[in-house]
């Protein structure tokens, strides 16, 4: 499998890994839990306990929203603010509820508020007043309001979303310099001779050395040719003349010899390419393995 390719599968398992997951958490609110409601009944009998009532019972759990409860009695009662606080507080740090909330009392013919507290994530900013006063007896509900589910888990799970872009975008990036790369460098379609670590690509009079574009005279194109069809042979002047000049209808000795030196000038990025000068014989293109 090309590498792309597993790129692109790896991308796709971590979203599918990841997504749903992050979702199913987004999504979840108290009321999914039944153990929650058992909890909350839990609460309402440690205060009537704490209370001294232990025949009284507590009415079914009303759910007032998706993050509001409230707990009813059969009968009136008293409490005590300091024994409501630890138990709501030990109970529900037991539970799945969200950290942060609010308990308010009421009072059951006009609703009015006599009692309440906060308790946030941060201990620090937890609000609580009152504590010592005990309550005369009368009929009370017991409300609590929660914090967004939804805000808590995307704390929570913030950073594999941000983990899965930050991933997803170092892969496209890299794709994109794959691609210019193979773009810059080569193409299996295009027509080509390796010469040493070269590409030589004759009918556009060209050489590449890895991103490097080296231009060719059609002279220079024509001689390369010529030499690169046979290396490490020896192949001698009069041949090489007569290919490249023999068309003008005039050779110029010399000419031949400056072509080389321009060849062996721009082949000189890989040391295992040499244009070696056989005396008085011909030119050999000697590449070394």
């Amino acid at each position: 499998m090309k590498q792309k390719h597993l790129y692109i599968l790896f991308l796709l398992v971590l979203a599918i890994i990841t997504i749903p997951f992050s979702c199913n958490h987004l999504t979840e609110s108290p009321i999914d839990n039944p153990k929650n409601e058992i909890l909350l009944r839990k609460i309402g009998h440690e205060v009537l306990i704490s209370s001294n009532d232990k025949t009284s019972k507590v009415v079914p759990i009303k759910i007032i929203s998706e993050n509001e409860f409230q707990i009813s009695f059969e009968n009136k009662f008293a409490f005590a603010p300091d024994s409501l606080i630890n138990i709501v507080k030990k109970n529900i740090s037991k539970s799945t509820f969200p950290k942060e909330y609010s308990v308010s009392v009421q009072k059951c013919s006009n609703d009015a508020i006599v009692y309440g507290f906060h308790i946030a994530a941060d201990s620090s900013k937890n609000i609580i007043t009152c504590k010592g006063r005990n309550m005369p007896l009368d009929c009370y509900v017991i409300s609590f309001k929660f914090a967004s589910k939804t805000n808590s888990i995307f704390n929570k799970y913030f950073f594999v979303v941000i983990l899965f872009f930050a991933v997803l975008v170092f892969f496209l990036i890299k794709f994109k310099k794959v691609k210019i790369k193979n773009e810059t460098i080569i193409t299996n379609e295009e027509e080509h001779i390796l010469i040493g670590k070269y590409f030589f690509f004759f009918q556009k009079n060209q050489l590449q050395f890895e991103n490097e574009k080296i231009a060719l005279t059609p002279k220079e194109s024509k001689l390369l040719h010529i030499l690169s069809s046979s290396p490490n042979e020896i192949i001698d002047r009069n041949t090489l003349q007569k290919e490249i000049w023999e068309n003008e209808g005039v050779i110029v000795t010399r000419s031949l010899d400056m072509f080389i030196s321009k060849l062996r000038k721009k082949l000189e990025k890989d040391s295992s390419i040499t244009i070696v000068n056989i005396h008085s014989v011909g030119y050999k293109l000697e590449i070394k393995n």
